[in-house]
């Protein structure tokens, strides 16, 4: 064994569950190396401590014990009623400080806002399903040239059979690779002129 053992590979020895080979080089490894036969020398004490212990058997009412011992969960209290209050008393003294700016009444600002709010949704709700419906049909659409793009493809490759598809995805590739080429050399002779 070239380098030191890990842990595991030691109570693997202790417990007779390396093979014979690996049991070997682990005690020739050992034999040589002083910090791998102390780590083997504790191990075995600990295995044999545990292996000597008697069997521990749980109490039937263990759970229950550890249970009962345990303190009462606090009642949780209504912890929402204090954000309710603050907002709404936000709301109060927002609207107190807007009457005293602008002079209006509560009710003629929540109307004012009532009927910016109703224009805007009446404004905003027929845009809002049409782009909904153009989005579905664009989608559909979509799914459907895929789909026709991919019959068509697989209908083109059975007829061209493996040897024409390998061809006209080379001659693909080759003509992209000109295009590239092409468009490099084009966008060269800008820069020059």
């Amino acid at each position: 064994m070239t380098s030191c053992p890990r842990p595991a590979d030691l109570y693997l020895y202790l417990e007779g569950e390396l093979g014979p080979y690996d049991a070997r080089k682990l005690e020739e490894h050992v034999e040589c190396c002083p910090a791998c036969r102390d780590a083997l020398d504790e191990r075995r004490l600990l295995h044999e401590a545990f292996t000597t212990l008697p069997p521990f058997e749980v109490p039937g009412d263990f759970a229950r014990s550890v249970m009962d011992s345990l303190p009462e969960p606090e009642v949780r209290k209504a912890r929402w009623l204090a954000p309710l209050v603050a907002a709404v008393s936000a709301l109060a003294v927002g609207l107190a400080g807007f009457n005293l700016f602008t002079g209006l009444s509560v009710f003629e600002v929540m109307v004012a806002v009532n009927s910016f709010f109703g224009s805007v949704v009446a404004q905003a709700t027929p845009l809002a399903a049409k782009a909904f419906k153009i989005g579905n049909v664009l989608l559909k659409v979509a799914g459907d040239l895929v789909a026709l793009g991919f019959s068509g493809l697989g209908t083109f490759s059975r007829i061209l059979g493996p040897q024409g598809t390998v061809l006209v995805i080379g001659l693909g590739a080759l003509l992209s690779v000109l295009a590239l080429f092409g468009a490099r050399r084009f966008l060269r002779q800008g820069e020059n002129s």
